[in-house]
């Protein structure tokens, strides 16, 4: 399920593309989506946090049981960097332009970079969430929207 997020500036950017010609605001969304799901496939360097930093333990027995009858079996590799890259390789662009949407249909995207719902785990290791990142470059991101602006603008001759 899509969330939006709010982003002070970007909102204010939205306002302005509003008044360029569709094929102008479709340039500013075609370069900004670009560049959104470029960074958002940046992964946080790897950093060990143990379970019991993060949470304080297992939950329960039965957990406990279930994770070392994993580790023992090894589906789990304790301490080392067990990435898939499947969250990399999970956004997509949905939709062209201005209309174009980034999105990570992964399961547990939005455990690990999101806003809502972002684990402890990830939240020590240090992965951003979305809205930290598009944040972080805001000043970027209205950088390309110009840039897509102006470059459509000058096709169109106006």
């Amino acid at each position: 399920m899509p969330v939006d997020i709010v982003i002070d500036g970007l909102e204010e950017l939205r306002g302005k593309l509003e008044r360029f010609p569709k094929e102008a605001q479709d340039g500013a969304g075609e370069m900004v989506g670009e560049y959104v799901l470029n960074i958002m496939r940046e992964y946080a360097p790897y950093k060990y946090i143990p379970f019991k930093s993060a949470y304080g333990g297992f939950f329960s027995d039965k957990q406990r049981k279930y994770v070392m009858a994993s580790i023992r079996e090894g589906k789990i590799k304790p301490g080392g960097p067990n990435r898939s890259q499947g969250l990399r390789e999970g956004w997509v662009k949905m939709g062209e332009g201005a209309d174009m949407l980034i999105v990570n249909p992964v399961p547990y995207a939005g455990y690990v970079v999101g806003d809502i719902e972002q684990s402890r785990m990830h939240k020590k290791i240090g992965w951003w969430t979305v809205g930290q990142r598009l944040r972080d470059r805001a000043g970027k991101i209205e950088e390309l929207a110009k840039a897509g602006v102006d470059k459509a603008m000058k096709k169109l001759g106006l």
